[in-house]
């Protein structure tokens, strides 16, 4: 299984291959996107300046370090919906990543998709993102023929669930999305704006509420999502147990969120995952031992606990599973 870091800037190359990364993914945003839609709306979802690298030349110079360390890199183009004339234009800049050596382009926007499968682009792979809601292997397949050669599963699945997911997968690649950024909502569904260079996102904000249901008084179990979810820092969620497990089940990668964060914090990331999955390695553990393994070492990364507001796969916490 690889791992798949965000980058920036040339610069945070080095480091990252030495930690770990075997792939790595950007943003770029075109300069006819930001003429046409101002420095909020993003073609990849993060508007701010250090999520998305500064210029064209820059994203070369990142695929040329990247390259001579045979790492491939990546793409974000996953705003959605894509305006309908922005379509053809996005068509031309993915011909020039393809040019430059971009291996990928990572999209959440259908009729994109389908305009990217027809053009057929020599060495540039469509990777189906996160966005799409791939819950079920029917999901799979119908992204596979819209062009789909990867595809970026849906943050909310279980252990068991991903892996049921791989032989119906046949040749389409499964990627999961596993270390920081855990969001509280249905990504798929969901249409906040990642635009804050703070990196606090709506969904992490608290706010004032007024109870309006039939019955008197917030059901308990509401009151629970929203005290497990709100205010939580998405920078500290974590999937580290279930690495093993999801190499074991044949996944082929897995993703760590964060464009726009800081070289360190990046690197850190690689490191946890990369000694997570070499203990799996090492171990072959059942998820007991993965789940020991994975909090000690979550300690270590971040210096506190765990906690289940920041878990990705809580499969692993059955102490408030019941």
């Amino acid at each position: 299984m690889l791992i798949v870091s965000p980058v920036d800037r040339a610069a945070e190359v080095p480091e990252l291959v030495e930690a770990g990364a075997e792939e790595l993914y950007a943003g770029y945003v075109p300069p006819y996107w930001s003429d046409a839609f101002g420095p909020v709306v993003s073609c990849n979802r993060r508007s701010f300046d250090d999520a998305n690298v500064a210029s064209f030349d820059d994203l070369e110079a990142l695929v040329h370090a990247a390259a001579v360390r045979d790492v491939p890199v990546h793409v974000a183009l996953n705003a959605s919906p894509i305006p309908e004339g922005m379509i053809s234009r996005l068509l031309e800049t993915s011909a020039e990543f393809a040019r430059v050596g971009v291996r990928g382009v990572i999209v959440s926007d259908l009729p994109l998709l389908l305009a990217l499968r027809d053009a057929k682009f020599h060495r540039l792979a469509l990777h189906a993102s996160t966005l799409f809601s791939a819950f079920n292997g029917m999901t799979v397949a119908f992204l596979r023929r819209a062009g789909a050669a990867r595809v970026v599963l849906a943050r909310e699945l279980s252990t068991a669930e991903i892996a049921a997911m791989v032989p119906p997968a046949g040749e389409t690649r499964l990627e999961a999305i596993g270390f920081r950024g855990r969001c509280a909502n249905i990504e798929g569904f969901c249409t906040h704006l990642h635009d804050d260079p703070r990196r606090t996102w709506p969904c992490e904000l608290r706010y004032e509420k007024e109870w309006v249901g039939r019955v008197e008084g917030i059901p308990p179990e509401i009151v629970a999502a929203i005290e497990r979810n709100e205010g939580a820092d998405r920078f500290f969620s974590c999937g580290l147990c279930a690495v093993p497990l999801l190499e074991r089940a044949g996944v082929h990668a897995l993703k760590i969120v964060g464009r726009g964060s800081e070289t360190t914090r990046k690197v850190d990331a690689v490191r946890a995952v990369a000694a997570m999955r070499a203990y799996g390695r090492e171990a072959v553990p059942g998820p007991g031992d993965c789940a020991a393994r994975g909090k000690a070492l979550y300690r270590e990364t971040f210096g506190r606990p765990c906690r289940p507001e920041n878990c990705y796969f809580p499969e692993f916490r059955p102490e408030e599973n019941g």
